[in-house]
């Protein structure tokens, strides 16, 4: 994701963001470039897919952080992938269009794929 500039794309669409996403711009333009670095996007894939993918990975990001987690933990990244496939899967099954509630419902995807992670990872071996 790094290699297409996606920091200067996280500039471009932060006035889009959702208020809650928007006041951690300044930490996600600091983390960005090193999961992006990681972690592969689709090459060519349609903006409103793209912006998903971008919504989704952000409210992650912005859920571990709020829950102390580090998004950089090498149990984490694996499951941006994930996160990215399932996204992309799905857009192409729906093919939502701009009016649709894609944008707020990967968003809460997002969401709840980190709390997913955090348990999976981490407080499932607490409880079992």
């Amino acid at each position: 994701m790094g290699r297409m500039g996606n920091e200067v794309y996280l500039t471009e669409i932060k006035d889009r963001l959702p208020s809650h996403l928007y006041v951690h711009v300044p930490k996600l333009i600091s983390l960005f470039p090193q999961i992006e670095a990681l972690v592969t996007l689709p090459k060519g894939i349609p903006d409103l897919l793209r912006k998903g993918i971008y919504f989704a990975l952000l409210q992650s990001v912005v859920r571990l952080l709020e829950r102390n987690t580090d998004p950089l933990l090498p149990e984490i990244l694996p499951e941006y992938g994930e996160l990215i496939r399932s996204v992309s899967e799905t857009y192409s099954v729906l093919q939502p269009d701009t009016e649709s509630n894609w944008l707020a419902e990967c968003i809460q995807y997002g969401d709840k794929s980190a709390y997913h992670w955090e348990w999976k990872h981490f407080d499932s071996h607490e409880l079992f």
